[in-house]
C-alpha cells in the first residue's frame, strides 16, 4: 500500500512541476494582428494527456500517467504554448516558407525505479524537460495525396528536475522527417514521423549507468557510452469534434537493435510501443486573435 502511495505522489509531482514549467514559460503577448480567420491569441482549456508505455527508453517495464490540469494555449509571435501536444512549448526564432529555425522544447515523463524490476533499489527518474534549437525544412508542399514533407533537425539540452531543482543530463539529437496532411479547414492533421536518436554520454548515463554503489548479482556495473539510442516510427492523429473540443491520439513504435549501450543490463527490450491520447476543452478565449504565420 505504501509502495502505491508512493507511485501515486511521483505522478503527481510531475504532473505539479509540468505545469509549472508550462506556465512558467509564457511570456508577455506579442502584438497580433485583428483578422478574425485566425485562432485566438490567448486560450484557456481544461485538458488532460493519458500515455501507456515503457518506463524509459528500451525498457520491458510499462506505466501509465495521466495528467489533468487547466491548460494555457498562447500563440505569440515568438512563442507557441499548448497547440500541439506533441510539441507543446515553442520558440519562434526565424521562418520562410519553407524554412524554420525555432526553439524546440520536449518532456519526458518520470519512473519510480521501485515499479522497475531492473532498476530496483537505484534512484528515481525524474522528470526531464529538453530545449534547444530546430532548424526545420520544408521539401515537399502538396505532395502525394496533398501531403507536405520536412525535415526536422533538432539539437536538445536535457535537465532532470526533482521538485524545482534542475540537474544537466547531457544532449540528445533527433532528426526527424515528418509528413503531415491536412483535412478540411478545421484542422484536422494525421501527422508521421521517422527519428533516429542519438545522445551523448551523460543523457546516457542517466538511463543506462549501474555505478558500483548499487551494482547487484544479476545488475553488473556498467558505464554508458554516447552514440545511438534507438529509432521511433509515431503516427498521430490531431481531430476537432466541436467547436470547443479537439482530441489527440497516436502510436509510437521504438526500435532499439544495435544502440550504443545495448550490454546495459538496464536495457530489457529492443522494441518498445507507447499509445497516446489527450483532450482539450476551451472554456474561454480571448477577442485578439494571434497574427497569422
Amino acid at each position: 500500500m505504501a509502495k502505491s502511495s508512493n507511485n501515486i505522489f511521483v505522478r503527481l509531482r510531475d504532473g505539479v512541476v509540468l505545469g509549472v514549467l508550462l506556465c512558467g514559460c509564457i511570456t508577455a503577448p506579442a502584438t497580433a494582428g485583428e483578422d478574425p480567420a485566425t485562432d485566438s491569441l490567448w486560450e484557456m482549456n481544461l485538458a488532460a494527456f493519458g500515455r501507456f508505455g515503457p518506463s524509459y527508453p528500451a525498457s520491458e517495464e510499462t506505466q501509465r500517467d495521466f495528467i489533468p490540469l487547466p491548460f494555457p494555449v498562447y500563440r505569440g509571435t515568438f512563442f507557441r504554448l499548448g497547440d500541439d501536444t506533441e510539441s507543446p512549448m515553442r520558440g519562434r526564432v526565424f521562418r520562410t516558407e519553407r524554412i524554420k529555425l525555432d526553439i524546440d522544447f520536449d518532456l519526458i515523463f518520470g519512473s519510480d525505479s521501485d515499479d522497475i524490476a531492473a532498476r530496483t533499489g537505484m534512484p528515481d527518474l525524474d522528470l526531464l524537460l529538453e530545449a534547444g534549437p530546430e532548424l526545420e525544412l520544408q521539401f515537399v508542399d502538396r505532395g502525394w495525396f496533398d501531403t507536405d514533407a520536412f525535415l526536422a533537425l533538432p539539437l536538445r539540452a536535457a535537465f532532470s528536475w526533482d521538485g524545482l531543482d534542475p540537474s544537466f543530463e547531457g544532449l540528445v539529437f533527433a532528426p526527424e522527417l515528418k509528413f503531415t496532411r491536412d483535412f478540411g479547414n478545421d484542422h484536422r492533421q494525421l501527422k508521421f514521423r521517422i527519428t533516429p536518436l542519438f545522445a551523448s554520454d551523460g543523457y546516457m548515463d542517466y538511463y543506462y549507468e549501474v555505478r558500483p554503489a548499487f551494482a547487484t548479482a544479476d545488475r553488473p556495473a556498467f558505464t554508458a557510452d554516447g552514440g545511438y539510442l534507438g529509432s521511433e516510427i509515431a503516427l498521430s492523429l490531431r481531430w476537432p469534434v466541436a467547436n470547443r473540443l479537439e482530441l489527440w491520439g497516436g502510436v509510437r513504435q521504438g526500435f532499439y537493435t544495435g544502440a550504443t549501450n545495448e550490454d546495459s543490463p538496464l536495457f530489457t527490450d529492443d522494441t518498445t510501443t507507447t499509445i497516446y491520447a489527450a483532450f482539450m476543452y476551451r472554456f474561454w478565449e480571448s477577442k485578439r486573435r494571434a497574427a497569422a504565420d
